[in-house]
């Protein structure tokens, strides 16, 4: 399997599990990683769960896959007690020809029968009022027939596992048996749900170069041989892309980046990037082996799930003045030609980072 098809598999089935195995590797290796604080990802059947490292946790439904056009449901909570459920709907429109149709508020359908129209929230978003998302829960659980309905589409729903998906929410979230549960109801107070974890701190410290460049001869004949052993003992890197050009760029005076074109793909690239002791008498260290830019401290990668961009994939990590740190991972939900970038901003990873 080429990295471009492993990736985009990986990106359908949620990128928390191919996050966390190759955290796994990077270990494996020896290699420095901070371990993200734990989050949690679930599946099943049209329903998503991802529970981010604060225990804020986003349910996300959609039509089934052969439907056309699609609908998505997102369903936010944030740890703690008695906290409020926030629901919003998007209506797919990847190419735009139904916004110039004006397509009008849309009405919610339960077994055919209106709710009545959705608010709007903002930015093309639309909610449920207090009413319809209670009718909305319960029809999913009765497995009724759910749509929305404008002026130009009918939007058909699926709640087939939305009720392993929300207790599962429920759990992770410790609101199983209580008053505030979203599926079984209970007598007990809310008082023990779990409380939110704070967001990990990172210190970001002042690099010397804010950009790459590409290396000097004597840089070349100094670094490339020890990270080419690396490469080859490491990494699955393509030889005619390692062949490509190397960038550098100084973290301090004693410390600098490296990065190395890695692999490519049919719509996505990446690169090794190691950081490495500038006279090479240190070990180096390879941060990741699918990064796509660097600035002012920061590693980023952004990947799409495939060539339509209606999914993408980001991962970052932060300069702390000794390695580089995990700061962010989120992607945008599965692909279903829902949204150019994307539906939904279902973060894995959250951290602080502050300026040293």
């Amino acid at each position: 399997m080429t990295k471009q098809n492993h990736l985009s598999t990986q990106f359908s089935k949620f990128t928390a599990r191919s996050c966390m195995a190759g955290l796994a590797l990077v270990i494996s290796l020896g290699v420095h990683a901070t371990p993200p604080t734990d989050y949690v990802s679930f599946t099943h059947k049209d329903w998503d769960l991802v529970c981010d490292n604060t225990l804020t946790c986003r349910a996300i439904g959609y039509s089934a896959e052969d439907i056309d056009p699609a609908a998505t449901v997102l369903i936010t909570r944030e740890a703690g007690p008695s906290t409020p459920v926030i629901n919003r709907v998007m209506l797919a429109d990847y190419d735009g020809e139904t916004a110039s149709k004006a397509p009008g508020e849309p009405l919610l359908l339960i077994d055919n029968q209106s709710q009545g129209k959705l608010l709007e929230a903002y930015n093309g978003l639309w909610q449920m009022n207090d009413r319809q998302f209670n009718a909305f829960k319960q029809a999913l659980r009765r497995d009724s027939k759910i749509s929305f309905v404008d002026k130009v589409n009918e939007y058909i729903f699926s709640g087939a596992g939305s009720s392993a998906v929300l207790l599962k929410m429920d759990d992770v979230q410790g609101r199983g048996g209580t008053i505030g549960a979203l599926m079984k109801k209970g007598s007990n107070s809310e008082s023990g749900a779990k409380k939110p974890v704070p967001l990990p701190r990172i210190v970001k410290a002042v690099v010397r170069d804010k950009e790459s460049r590409g290396l000097t001869q004597q840089e070349t004949a100094l670094i490339k041989p020890v990270l080419m052993k690396h490469i080859a003992d490491f990494s699955e890197c393509d030889g005619e892309q390692v062949a490509e050009n190397w960038q550098i760029a100084s973290l301090n005076e004693k410390q600098s980046l490296v990065m190395v074109p890695c692999w490519m793909g049919a719509y996505n690239s990446g690169g090794t990037y190691f950081v490495i002791s500038n006279d090479m008498s240190s070990p180096p260290e390879m941060v990741t082996d699918s990064a796509t830019s660097y600035d002012d401290g920061v590693i980023r990668f952004a990947m799409k799930g495939r060539g339509l961009g209606d999914c993408w994939s980001y991962e970052e990590w932060v300069w702390d003045g000794t390695h580089f740190v995990p700061s962010a991972s989120r992607d945008t939900g599965r692909c279903r030609l829902i949204s150019v970038g994307g539906a939904w901003d279902l973060p894995l990873l959250k951290t602080q980072v502050v300026t040293r």
